[in-house]
């Protein structure tokens, strides 16, 4: 317990299973910058320039000037975007392992400023100043959310009480849903011909061929009825943010929770283009998984007590006189 700063029983084996989680996805991300192609200009042309795009104008600039500066040395600067990911990676495996608090920390406060870079330099804020950061193509971004699971790992326990009426790391999830429902619901492109289909299309063309069969379906079947498609997946970002809110999240929110994760994941992120030589990291739907973790808590929680409470009426009623 005293490796994750908590007293409670409870939150430190909560932040135990945050920091594994972080540990293995900072390695994958770690394993994923070390692919050839990314030691090339297409990591560039193809992952850093479009990202970028996304930025506010004034963030914009500063990236596009960024981007000029690292082009011409992209080999040499994609060593130390590798090394620094695998820094954090084994910092926090190290920190686990040995039960050394001071290895974690490091682990944690680095992953939280490389993230604020990244989103910035790599993901382009993800298009949330924009209006083109939706859930479905990876907004808020990956790496912002690795910076909020390392933040709730360092907060003390009086921001975990998971019974309370509102506790930030149970409910950043349906925050964070909140927010693509209402992405989803005022971005006019998805509700026009060019929107969920052309998003499916892009993700299809960059896919590994076993995908294909069930992409390109997806791409004929939203294609034929924006509307009615972008309207179920509002409603049902909107059902997740609802249900999973709050001191008593509900069974059926971490049943559509999983639904729309995979759907996302799938059909709208083609598993983070990790099978085509490009993708970065995961993208964000692992990351929305760990998210859920405490909710995931306090529901078992609710669930023994209903169970003890159960019991302990029929027991009353048996031995109760006839």
């Amino acid at each position: 317990m005293a490796v994750t700063g908590s007293a409670s029983p409870q939150i430190a084996r909560i932040k135990l299973w945050l920091l594994w989680g972080l540990a293995v996805l900072w390695l994958v991300d770690t394993a994923l910058q070390f692919q050839p192609e990314m030691f090339s200009v297409d990591f560039v042309s193809d992952i850093m320039k479009p990202s970028i795009a996304s930025n506010p104008s004034l963030l914009g600039d500063v990236a596009s000037w960024t981007m000029g500066w690292v082009s011409p040395h992209i080999a040499q600067w994609n060593w130390v975007f590798a090394f620094t990911q695998l820094f954090i990676a084994l910092s926090l495996f190290l920190g686990l392992i040995r039960k050394y608090r001071p290895a974690i920390l490091t682990g944690l406060v680095v992953s939280i400023l490389w993230a604020c870079v990244v989103w910035v330099f790599g993901e382009g804020t993800s298009g949330v100043f924009t209006g083109t950061g939706t859930l479905l193509n990876g907004g808020p971004g990956s790496v912002l959310l690795y910076l909020f699971i390392a933040v709730f790992c360092l907060l003390p326990d009086r921001f975990w009480d998971l019974e309370a009426r509102f506790c930030l790391p149970r409910d950043a999830l349906a925050l964070v849903f909140l927010y693509g429902a209402l992405a989803q619901v005022l971005t006019p492109a998805y509700w026009g011909s060019q929107g969920i289909s052309v998003l499916i299309e892009g993700q299809a063309a960059m896919a590994p061929s076993w995908m294909l069969p069930t992409l390109t379906p997806a791409v004929t079947i939203t294609h034929a009825d924006p509307v009615l498609w972008n309207a179920v997946l509002a409603a049902s970002l909107f059902a997740v943010a609802g249900l999973m809110f709050g001191r008593r999240p509900k069974t059926l929110g971490f049943v559509l929770l999983a639904l729309v994760l995979v759907a996302m994941w799938y059909w709208g992120q083609a598993l983070g283009g990790v099978f085509n030589g490009m993708g970065t990291d995961p993208d964000t739907p692992p990351l929305f998984a760990l998210m859920a973790i405490p909710s995931a808590v306090i529901w078992h929680r609710q669930r023994q007590r209903r169970q003890a409470g159960r019991e302990l009426q029929a027991g009353t009623a048996q031995s109760s006189p006839a």
